[in-house]
């Protein structure tokens, strides 16, 4: 097998959209988590988990760039149309650099925009608002750059096998704007998924986790804790070995060693309670 079929093989269209799904969700995850304050390395989340975030983390943002980029394409296909012929060269030429150019400053200072503020999801948030929108702004350039270039009047339909120099020179500024816009697309949904995922975060924690279940906690010892909102009861001889029994809380996320777990109105303390999967606890889930 050469180099080029192994690459192919690795580089597979199903393999790299399973690994961006896998990139972007995993972003939102951990953001989502990490909102509560629960560290990354403990989640232990399969890929398959990973992956059922991925609506979440890509629906919105692929829809607007898809109709995005559907409005620019019907855009150049109708400027061809109407300024096809040697009779439009100068047309033509005037208005690829109506994209080219808007197109290279906006790319140029797209940069600048990362020091805009405030922060886009709070003091704490995973990105400011210049961070969230700068690849954008540098896609929109390179975007229009591209158009501008696909305009330009030229030996588009050469037929010589060797392309003149200045052909070369437009098919290499083609190839670097589109790793360009490719890069930018990349960093701006990055920004998005870690965004968004904190934001659902900060959401359901405002609505108390409305619709998960409550959780009642039958527990052999008395847990020392520091979280508001949770309702203690000792039954005494009368519980058996699990007499404590703790209510109020809803889970945040289970582990295969532990279980956390947050009060309804988490907003009241903003502690995660901890608790190990050790068979010293006994919880059960009852309909909010």
């Amino acid at each position: 097998m050469s180099f080029l079929d192994k690459a192919a093989y690795i580089l597979a269209p199903g393999t790299v959209v399973i690994g961006l799904l896998y990139f972007y969700s995993r972003a939102y995850t951990d953001t989502y988590y990490s909102f509560f304050g629960v560290p990354q390395g403990d989640l232990q989340i399969s890929v398959q988990g990973y992956l059922a975030n991925s609506p979440q983390a890509l629906l919105l943002p692929v829809w607007i760039l898809f109709a995005v980029g559907l409005v620019l394409l019907l855009l150049l296909f109708t400027i061809e149309h109407e300024l096809a012929g040697p009779r439009n060269v100068a047309r033509r030429r005037v208005v690829a650099r109506w994209f080219m150019y808007p197109g290279m400053v906006i790319l140029l200072l797209s940069p600048l925009v990362v020091t805009l503020e405030p922060p886009m999801a709070g003091a704490r948030g995973p990105a400011s608002m210049g961070e969230m929108w700068a690849p954008l702004v540098a896609a929109l350039g390179a975007a229009l750059c591209l158009v501008g270039l696909r305009l330009s009047p030229g030996d588009w339909g050469s037929p010589d096998k060797q392309a003149p120099t200045g052909r070369r020179v437009w098919l290499v500024g083609e190839v670097l704007l589109v790793g360009a816009l490719a890069a930018a697309l990349f960093v701006f949904e990055a920004h998005y998924a870690a965004v968004a995922g904190w934001n659902a975060a900060a959401n359901n924690a405002g609505r108390g986790f409305r619709g998960r279940p409550d959780v009642v906690i039958y527990s052999r010892v008395k847990i020392a804790h520091e979280v508001p909102g949770i309702t203690y009861t000792d039954k005494g001889s009368r519980g058996g070995l699990y007499r404590f029994r703790y209510t109020g809380l809803v889970t945040l996320v289970k582990t295969p060693t532990h279980f956390y777990l947050v009060p309804r109105d988490w907003q009241s303390g903003k502690v995660v309670l901890v608790l190990p999967d050790d068979g010293t606890f006994r919880t059960e889930m009852r309909p909010a």
